[in-house]
């Protein structure tokens, strides 16, 4: 059953409240800080819905909600709308990428460290020969999701393993060529709480993948497009190797 507009704009709310602040949300603070135009009691009983509906989940019984996997999807496909580079943020990092174009694994390498520093986010590139660089895990040690011991782990297993890191980002289920893969459909252990992003294309005669791992309530509408346009710079750079 589609969701209703009033179902939408309230689950658009907190999925972004949620994006800022990492906590769960109420629905008093949800309509004081987004501005609703409804009372407290009409996004309680909305929220308790989306609840039943698979859309929010309960972390305790006296607390907010906050978004499942099944929410991010839906606010991807349905509510989001993507952020435009700017024009210094295109320029900035086709200079970084561009002065590393002549020799493939320094170009790599590069492209992980732009996509890490203008996302926040741990980034990687690999290519289907064996090769992979990656970059940004002490940005993660800030993030609550990675708090979790195992959580953590994870991740740098599936940094650790290039066959298993192959099999992830080789998922083809993309948007525009971007593939988003959130919490369990990440399918491996302890990983509930990630989100990946990733991209592919070709260069020097065979695939590279890349792709930038964080928490699942990933600022989507900004992401999603940096991966896009280093993908297609990466691409142009890859028909002169």
């Amino acid at each position: 059953m589609p969701l209703t507009t009033r179902q939408n704009e309230i689950l658009k709310a907190i999925i972004e409240e949620h994006i800022e602040c990492a906590q769960p949300i109420a629905s008093i603070e949800l309509v004081k800080k987004r501005g609703l135009r409804v009372c407290g009691a009409t996004v309680r009983n909305i929220m308790s819905d989306l609840v039943k509906l698979g859309y929010l989940k309960m972390v305790h019984v006296s607390s907010g909600r906050t978004p499942t996997d099944r929410a991010y999807r839906h606010y991807i496909s349905e509510l989001m709308s993507e952020d435009e580079l700017s024009v210094l943020e295109e320029v900035a990092i086709k200079q970084k990428i561009m002065s590393e174009r002549y020799e493939l694994e320094r170009l790599l390498l590069s492209t992980a460290e732009v996509l890490s520093e203008i996302t926040g986010t741990i980034a990687l590139a690999m290519t289907s020969d064996g090769y992979i660089a990656y970059t940004g895990t002490s940005r993660i040690l800030n993030v609550p999701e990675f708090f979790e011991l195992d959580v953590a782990r994870s991740v740098f297993k599936l940094l650790d393993d290039y066959e298993l890191a192959m099999s992830v980002l080789g998922k083809t289920d993309t948007i525009d060529n971007v593939s988003v893969l959130i919490g369990r459909e990440i399918e491996l252990a302890n990983m509930e709480p990630v989100s990946l992003i990733s991209s592919h294309c070709q260069i020097s005669g065979g695939q590279c993948y890349i792709g930038m791992i964080g928490p699942s309530r990933i600022r989507y509408s900004r992401i999603i497009p940096i991966v896009r346009y280093v993908s297609n710079l990466l691409s142009e750079v890859g028909e002169n190797l």
